[in-house]
């Protein structure tokens, strides 16, 4: 069977076996529950500071912005700005959260950037003006619902979870403006256990990444999620690398050249002074002689 999509293997290591991805998929649901407890009253400051392109992370259905720690964390390592956008309790109608979205990036004066969007975060992307698409280099959407999902008929109750049906208009809006996008990418697993069938998270490009591993909130949440999504925006970055603004390491390199001389001069006084003394022994001071009195 030809292979339409890639796949991201991990660089070190193998894939863990399928009951221990089951019960880090369960771990997961629990810290993201506990996540969005305490993202009531928690939330994670933006990071502003790096020398590479920045990267706004939208959550998914319930998501708060401590669920992204691990993600941030990575990222910022590999010397990204990066802000995760404060979207609410994430049950309410998706257009809005995409006006919410579009104003973040504005009013933070975000350009140039690339979007991390788990689940319906995806959803909320697209629905971005050409105010807020003006402003994003690309978009990642991470185990998206695209094409809506099963699961949703499972909360009824919430605006969100109607507009995530197969079949709905806003899934429909999705496919249709994606399609026109060059710069989106899907990352999918088909052990997805939220988004059913699986084949809805795809877009159905050749660049489509799946991540061979069970779990939903894996793919941001787990380790081989957190690597992929580091190694597809390095990829990205050294297509068209900023003219950087490597300016710390510039400054620590011109200091580096500026201590290398004075430190060779300083060498040199020292290696004169100490071959002064051996080449001329006769300059050492002599004790000064006492005249004796004359007697009267």
């Amino acid at each position: 069977m030809k292979k339409d999509h890639l796949t991201y293997l991990p660089e070190k290591g193998d894939i863990r076996p399928v009951f221990v991805q089951h019960l880090f998929e369960i771990y997961h649901h629990i810290y993201y529950f506990i996540c969005h407890v305490l993202g009531i009253f928690i939330d994670i400051p933006h990071h502003t500071e790096g020398y590479k392109r920045p990267i706004v992370c939208v959550s998914g259905f319930l998501g708060r912005s401590l669920t992204w720690a691990a993600m941030r964390k990575h990222l910022i390592s590999l010397g990204h700005p990066v802000y995760v956008v404060p979207l609410g309790f994430q049950v309410g109608n998706i257009r809005k959260k995409s006006k919410i979205l579009e104003n973040f990036l504005i009013e933070n004066d975000i350009k140039d950037c690339y979007l991390f969007c788990h689940s319906m975060g995806g959803l909320i992307a697209a629905g971005l003006s050409y105010k807020g698409r003006d402003r994003v280099r690309k978009i990642f959407v991470i185990g998206s619902p695209l094409s809506g999902t099963y699961m949703a008929y499972l909360a009824p109750i919430f605006p969100c979870t109607w507009q995530m049906m197969p079949g709905s208009k806003l899934t429909k809006e999705v496919v249709e403006t994606y399609s026109k996008f060059h710069n989106v990418q899907a990352v999918f697993t088909k052990g997805d256990g939220i988004v059913r069938p699986w084949e809805n998270s795809r877009l159905g490009h050749f660049d489509d990444v799946e991540i061979p591993e069970y779990g939903h909130l894996n793919l941001y949440l787990g380790s081989l999620g957190i690597e992929c999504m580091g190694s597809l925006v390095t990829s990205e970055e050294k297509k068209d690398p900023l003219p950087i603004k490597q300016k710390p390491v510039a400054k620590e390199e011109s200091k580096k050249e500026i201590s290398t001389p004075s430190s060779k001069t300083t060498a040199k006084k020292k290696t004169a002074a100490a071959k002064k003394p051996a080449s001329s022994p006769k300059k050492k001071a002599s004790p000064k002689k006492v005249k004796p009195k004359k007697k009267r």
